[in-house]
């Protein structure tokens, strides 16, 4: 599965975040063909703290 992991304190306590990059039919692809993603904030151990759908833009920025 395609995404990207971010290390470093989230918004809600996480120690890192992944964003997973999907399509307007929810298949995983490149984050530069993304329409929707969803952001994962998640503990050292990988315990899931929250999760986020949204959309991306065609510069792949979150709305």
């Amino acid at each position: 599965m395609k995404y990207k992991k971010v290390i470093g304190n989230t918004p809600s306590g996480g120690d890192y975040s992944e964003i997973y990059y999907f399509d307007l039919d929810w298949n995983n692809v490149d984050e530069e063909n993304a329409s929707n993603c969803i952001i994962r904030e998640c503990k050292s151990d990988g315990t899931l703290v929250k999760e986020t759908f949204g959309f991306c833009n065609k510069d792949n920025k979150l709305l």
